[in-house]
């Protein structure tokens, strides 16, 4: 999965706030439901987050693989302003 601008900002933004559920990313991103719907299915497929349920939710988190790929965008982008 080749991450856009936006995936990009969304797997950043599961890696700052762990537990975040769907809805949350959503109102905080100001995306539709059915958007970070399909973010999540193929961030899940590419082994980017996992879903946890917790209480009757379904909280999201970030796999080891998918804070590395935020902190790697993160130093290429700091590299470049350099």
């Amino acid at each position: 999965m080749k991450l856009s601008k936006v995936n990009m900002k969304l797997l950043k933004f599961i890696n700052q706030n762990p537990g975040v559920t769907q809805l949350e990313i959503a109102q905080e991103m100001g995306m539709s439901k059915g958007s970070i719907s399909v973010f999540v299915k193929k961030a899940k497929e590419n082994s980017y987050i996992l879903e946890i349920k917790k209480e009757q939710r379904i909280k999201i988190h970030p796999t080891k693989l998918g804070k590395d790929i935020v902190l790697e965008n993160t130093l290429k982008n700091l590299a470049g302003i350099c």
